[in-house]
């Protein structure tokens, strides 16, 4: 009788070993997941080609070919992570700041971007003006105010 309890503590144990993915699945897990926390430092060069025709396809094919070999668990991590980067990445049709109802001009790119965009990193599509109008102000008297 007590070589049956001695071997049913054991028998959790090595079933637990039995049951564990190989090192290599559990390391390419924790990249995976290491890709999907720190998504937002990934340079935008790798997640416009995620987002291209052929990384799609690629991306695709890369899913499909994990979830054959590895399993559907680390082929939805796959999916997860190549999502993060396709979503993350700013689309073109935004449009910066506040939209005051007048007329809104593309930008004229003439030699170097402004002091406060290369400050900032923008790099905006359309600005409301690149031309300022003043006038003196008008209807001051030098008299008291009451």
């Amino acid at each position: 009788m007590s070589t049956i309890q001695q071997s049913g503590g054991m028998n959790y144990l090595q079933t637990i070993i039995v049951n564990m993915d190989s090192p290599y699945k559990l390391l390419y897990g924790f990249f995976l997941i290491i890709i999907i926390v720190y998504s937002p430092i990934i340079s935008m060069e790798y997640r416009r080609f995620a987002n291209s025709i052929l990384g799609r396809v690629l991306g695709i094919g890369i899913i499909y070919g994990i979830i054959q070999t590895l399993g559907w668990v680390y082929g939805l991590l796959t999916a997860i992570a190549y999502l993060i980067l396709v979503i993350g990445l700013p689309t073109n049709d935004t449009m910066e700041g506040f939209n005051g109802g007048g007329s809104i001009n593309e930008k004229k790119i003439i030699g170097k971007r402004w002091f406060v965009e290369q400050v900032l990193g923008e790099h905006p599509k359309k600005i409301e003006t690149d031309k300022v109008q003043t006038s003196a102000i008008e209807g001051i008297s030098s008299g008291p105010m009451m």
